[in-house]
């Protein structure tokens, strides 16, 4: 009877044990299962090196802006000018005649025959201007020549028709008048009422080129007494006023030197530069040169870039990116592993009041300090150090941007530097330590706390 017993009892247990593992088994994987399909995914993104080349495009439209003075007709009549515009000249200078009947040249060349040798001083004095031209001709600077042969054009008519030309205004003054410059400027024979513009009163609209007029002088036009004849720029310092959005405002704000290109012929040069309230109430980039004035006297409006250097780093997104306060502990209460990397500090039990190693992850350090995420430490922890009573309570904290990284499966607050900005991304520094290529980071900080578990 007891042997019978025995028999059943042992089937009994051996068919159990088998039941048992393999409905552990089941049970396992049908919690992971429930676990997978429940669990709330965290979205990652995979950091990648990125730079901001595709953003510099710096490229404005500018109005030229210069002290330019206007010069009005004494008198009715047909203009000829005798200096190329755009060219410098001095004091004095013959500049132009107004004639009332348009035949200035045929009364010349009849004037003239009785008194066109020129002098011994006339001679010199032409010598002495070809000698200066030869030794600052410049090969790359071919428009030169053209200033010179107006120079050389204006000089002989000052001095083979000087004679001719008094001997006329004493018999004919109500025909003709000869017209010199009355300072040293850059000249010009057009006017667009944008003279008395300065960066201050620059509003939104000087920019339309749609509604930009100007009116243009030339040899034989016939001008009005009281007209405009023609203007100076009469200082080498010269501004270019730029349109900025809130972007470049904000970017620009505290820059006074830039690194300008003009698109129309490639030339780069440094120059000051602040931001101005226009006359509208909006702000406006100003650039500000003291030479160029006479290369680009005739550009009321000019294409320029802002030369920047590209900036290469890491490329994450905005939404990565939080503020995180972390614990500030002066190096000195720390103490280095046996393994000479791990930072550690002397925690002191408030139960016992005895000091125990405590090894947090290090988010970050300076100088003087390490910094901590304030999940490692509880406010008002007491750090002691190794060689003396001295002690130190863990509650100072200072804000810091970063991102958690999520390589070993939990988040780890780590400290970024963004170089700047693009549209949904920052390009962050690749520095030795820190986030690195590669790193996974989670997409959305906001959604997750320091030393949180991940599932992807």
């Amino acid at each position: 009877m007891s042997t019978q017993k025995d028999r059943q009892k042992t089937k009994f247990l051996n068919i159990n044990v088998g039941i048992v593992i393999f409905g552990l088994i089941l049970i396992y994987l049908f919690i992971n299962i429930v676990i997978y399909f429940t669990t709330e995914r965290t979205k990652y993104y995979e950091v990648n090196a990125g730079s901001n080349a595709e953003k510099l495009d710096n490229s404005y439209h500018g109005i030229a802006l210069r002290k330019e003075i206007i010069k009005y007709a004494s008198q009715t009549g047909y203009i000829d000018y005798f200096i190329r515009e755009g060219s410098r000249v001095s004091k004095n200078s013959t500049l132009y005649s107004i004639d009332s009947t348009g035949q200035l040249s045929d009364i010349l060349l009849d004037s003239s025959k009785d008194n066109s040798k020129l002098t011994d001083e006339n001679l010199s004095k032409i010598n002495d201007l070809l000698n200066d031209f030869t030794n600052n001709f410049d090969d790359m600077d071919f428009s030169s020549v053209y200033d010179f042969k107006s120079t050389i054009k204006g000089t002989v008519v000052d001095l083979i028709n000087m004679n001719s030309l008094q001997k006329m205004a004493k018999e004919k003054g109500d025909i003709f008048s000869i017209q010199k410059s009355q300072a040293t400027g850059i000249v010009l024979y057009r006017v667009d009422d944008y003279e008395t513009i300065t960066p201050k009163r620059v509003k939104e609209s000087d920019f339309d080129k749609n509604h930009y007029t100007t009116a243009h002088f030339s040899s034989g036009d016939k001008i009005e007494k009281g007209s405009p004849i023609y203007k100076t720029i009469n200082d080498e310092e010269w501004n270019i006023v730029l349109k900025f959005n809130k972007s470049d405002i904000k970017k620009y704000k505290k820059t006074s030197k830039i690194s300008v290109k003009f698109l129309k012929d490639n030339l780069t040069t440094t120059a000051n530069f602040k931001i101005v309230k226009g006359k509208d109430k909006k702000k406006y980039g100003v650039i500000t040169l003291s030479k160029y004035a006479i290369r680009y006297a005739t550009d009321r409006f000019l294409d320029i870039e802002i030369v920047e250097t590209p900036v290469s780093g890491l490329k994450v997104p905005k939404s990565s990116v939080v503020t995180s306060k972390l614990y500030v502990i002066p190096k000195e209460y720390s103490k280095k592993g046996e393994n000479g990397n791990s930072i550690g500090f002397n925690l002191q039990n408030s139960k016992t009041n005895q000091s125990e190693i405590y090894y947090p992850p290090i988010a970050y350090s300076d100088d003087d300090n390490y910094y901590v995420a304030q999940s490692y430490f509880e406010p008002g922890d007491v750090i002691t150090k190794s060689d003396s009573h001295s002690s130190y309570v863990v509650e100072r904290t200072r804000d810091f941007m970063g991102v958690y990284n999520i390589n070993n499966g939990y988040t780890v607050f780590t400290i970024v530097n963004i170089l700047d900005t693009l549209d949904e991304y920052y390009i962050v520094a690749n520095e030795t330590s820190g986030l690195e290529i590669y790193d996974r980071i989670v997409l959305d900080a906001s959604k997750v706390s320091e030393n949180q578990i991940i599932f992807q």
